[in-house]
């Protein structure tokens, strides 16, 4: 009779600790439920993070390239000779636009807040600071021609320093002052509305070349300083070289020499 009794009490006891497990059991599944939705949660955060950065990747590599625009050119004309060195505001990013072939090609030079890939197309509505060209013809004549040299010796004589002289004429509302160096014809016109003078600037310009070595012509090079235009034409320098004619161009009279000084 205690045997019995003392086997039901079992009995009970086994039934309390089987009861007693259940909910601990359930509690460990739903934690495990639980830990499996966060990282279902977390690994869809990730992939949103990773998508987030490729599109942000992609749009950058649409405005911006790692090596910038100018190496950009080089490397699409790498038999091309360009200037190297492009006065400029350096808080800014030097932006390009460029067409054609190692024959014939045609560069513009942007100065803009924001860097961006070559021949972007937001560049049609920025305005240029300089620019560059490259022209092969079929003969030396040709070229020689393209080049529109001109020299004018008339008019007033201007002592314009390191024993250049150069010769001072007024026209309808301009003045021109001309003097030779070398191959080299130059031209520097001044409006006298806007009351500007050429002798200054000449000045300027023969003191820079004579620290400075432009291009030597083969056989004739032209510079024309209009202080009259505020373009990236306003001071456009172009020599011969056999069948080539090069032309580089700057808003400012100094840095379109810089730039022509430059070439290699």
């Amino acid at each position: 009779m205690k045997k019995l009794v003392i086997l039901s009490v079992l009995l009970g006891l086994l039934a309390a600790c089987s009861s007693n497990q259940s909910p601990s059991e359930n509690s460990t599944t739903k934690t495990t439920n639980n830990s499996s939705v966060a990282q279902n949660t977390s690994t869809k955060q990730e992939s949103n993070k990773q998508s987030s950065s490729k599109e942000s990747q992609t749009k950058a590599s649409e405005e911006k390239t790692p090596d910038g625009a100018f190496q950009e050119l080089t490397k699409a004309y790498p038999d091309v000779k360009m200037p190297r060195k492009l006065p400029r505001d350096e808080s800014l990013f030097l932006n390009i636009a460029a067409v054609g072939n190692q024959d014939k090609l045609s560069v513009l030079y942007y100065n803009l807040p924001q860097a961006l890939v070559m021949n972007h197309h937001s560049l049609n509505q920025a305005t240029p600071f300089a620019s560059f060209k490259k022209t092969t013809y079929d003969t030396v004549g040709k070229a020689k021609a393209a080049v529109g040299y001109q020299y004018d010796d008339g008019g007033q004589k201007v002592d314009l320093g390191h024993s250049i002289a150069g010769y001072q004429q007024s026209g309808t509302g301009s003045t021109y002052l001309s003097w030779k160096e070398g191959n080299w014809s130059l031209l520097v016109r001044a409006s006298n509305v806007l009351g500007q003078e050429p002798v200054t600037t000449a000045k300027e310009v023969v003191n820079y070349l004579e620290e400075a070595f432009l291009p030597i012509p083969k056989s004739v090079g032209q510079i024309i300083i209009d202080l009259t235009a505020s373009n990236q034409e306003a001071n456009t320098i172009t020599w011969q070289e056999d069948k080539v004619v090069y032309t580089v161009s700057h808003e400012d009279p100094l840095p379109a020499l810089e730039m022509a000084v430059s070439m290699e």
